[in-house]
Parts: structure tokens; C-alpha cells; sequence
């Protein structure tokens, strides 16, 4: 089994105020975050928005732990 780190975009979104707010910050419509949660990807673009917006961001505290067992297959560890 290996370890691969993956950004969780939910928590993200939610600590940064919401969707709205999110979407304010990076220039677009309100329900573009709601995409990036359900497919749990943000452009790199829109996270240096975010950065550019809120300096003090730790992004590598969303990072979390993903196991990948024989299969392929993911499991979040946290």
C-alpha cells in the first residue's frame, strides 16, 4: 500500500467562509466551488487566487492522507 497526499477541497471552501465568499475571492459564479467539492479539484490558477487573497493561508494544512491499496483503489486515512 502507498501513501499519496490529496487536497481536500470541502474543508477548504468552508473555512474560507462558503461558496460565495470562495467564489467572490476567485472571479467566479457562486456554484463554481459546489463543482470543484463534488469532483474534489481546484485549478492551481484559482488556489493561487485564493493565496493572492488570504496570504496567510497554510494550504498544506488541507492536504490529507490517501491510501492506495493493491487494487487502485483510494481510501482516505483522516
Amino acid at each position: 500500500m502507498t501513501t499519496e497526499k490529496r487536497l481536500n477541497v470541502a474543508k477548504l471552501v468552508h473555512d474560507l467562509g462558503g461558496s460565495a465568499k470562495v467564489a467572490k475571492i476567485t472571479g467566479t459564479n457562486r456554484t463554481s466551488p459546489y463543482g470543484w467539492i463534488k469532483r474534489n479539484y481546484i485549478s492551481s490558477r484559482f488556489l493561487a487566487k485564493i493565496k493572492a487573497a488570504v496570504p496567510q493561508l497554510d494550504l498544506n494544512y488541507y492536504f490529507e492522507d490517501v491510501d492506495r491499496n493493491d487494487y487502485g483503489g483510494a481510501k482516505w486515512t483522516s
